[in-house]
């Protein structure tokens, strides 16, 4: 799972392993551990570490002593200079390591193996591939986040149009910055920023909406700030193709977006309306379903290529 990670991210992310050697459970905890380290001074921690993990139902029944011939022999296939590594091993030369490991790990909080801490903090949630990837890219996205609401730079008397060019094709948004000044504004600075160039569709319901304005393809990214609604009565999602933020609750708008593909009147007076679509409706009816934590390490349907403004 983190070599996959790793694969991912080549440049973003270190790996650093840690030792918890279960000293009070487990009698060759602390030998396993040791067995590494000496491997470690030959430069093959990594393939001793894997040999212990992998081959783990090999040597875990085994007496301490059984254990310690049994690590000769795997020194032995990793081509390490055995008699030096037995030399350690039986001096117990990693052994107060071991111990100081196990101390710090219970005073970090740690109360079994394996363990993941990120950033400094300790991951507490099921890590699985999917949540350990989702983590990553929410926190790469707070290096493209911003610190407030950017400055307002609507002209008066004029239309915004916004063209999406989509990897299948068009499709156009007239904007509504009369109704919804704070959305509109917001939308045009994060589509001239690039914010959108890239952002999958993460979330599409056939036949009821899609939704995108997030980086990660999680459905949990914004951009590092929240705005108020603009709720009018003048728009309603009582029409399909209406564009409106998406929202977590009362003044949580950020830089997601959806666009509505059949009437949705129980919606009314709960979102900001900021646009409608003028064309490219039967383009968005055809995609296929998506759920974001359920099929985002899967390559996404459509992407958005670029967001371009017009004034008329």
């Amino acid at each position: 799972m983190l070599v996959q990670l790793e694969e991912w991210h080549p440049e973003d992310i270190r790996t650093v392993y840690r030792h918890f050697p279960l000293l009070t459970i487990h009698d060759k905890a602390s030998l396993a551990g040791q067995a590494a380290e000496a491997a470690g001074a030959q430069g093959s921690f990594w393939a001793m570490h894997d040999v212990l993990f992998t081959q783990y139902n090999e040597w875990t029944g085994l007496s301490p002593e059984e254990f310690k011939q049994w690590l000769n022999i795997a020194a032995e296939e990793l081509e390490l200079d055995v008699q030096r590594f037995q030399n350690d091993i039986e001096s117990g030369r990693y052994a107060a390591e071991m111990e100081d490991a196990f101390f710090q790990g219970i005073a970090s909080g740690i109360l079994a193996t394996p363990f993941l801490f990120l950033n400094g903090s300790l991951y507490q949630v099921e890590p699985s591939l999917t949540n350990l990837e989702a983590y990553i890219r929410l926190e790469l996205l707070t290096k493209a986040q911003y610190d407030r609401y950017p400055p307002m730079t609507l002209e008066d008397d004029v239309q915004y149009i916004a063209r999406i060019e989509l990897e299948i094709g068009e499709i156009i948004i007239q904007l509504y910055p009369e109704l919804a000044p704070l959305a509109v504004n917001n939308f045009i600075f994060l589509a001239q920023e690039g914010w959108f160039e890239g952002n999958p569709f993460h979330r599409i319901v056939p036949g009821v909406y899609i939704e995108s304005g997030d980086p990660t393809g999680t459905g949990l990214g914004g951009p590092g700030y929240y705005f108020d609604d603009e709720i009018s009565e003048a728009l309603t999602f009582d029409d399909p193709g209406m564009v409106a933020l998406s929202s977590s609750g009362p003044n949580t708008n950020g830089s997601q977006f959806f666009i509505t593909l059949a009437p949705l009147p129980e919606l009314n007076n709960s979102r900001t309306i900021f646009g409608r679509l003028i064309d490219g409706l039967d383009l968005l009816k055809s995609l296929n379903a998506r759920q974001p934590l359920e099929d985002f390490l899967d390559p996404p349907e459509v992407v958005i290529l670029s967001v371009t403004i017009e004034i008329r």
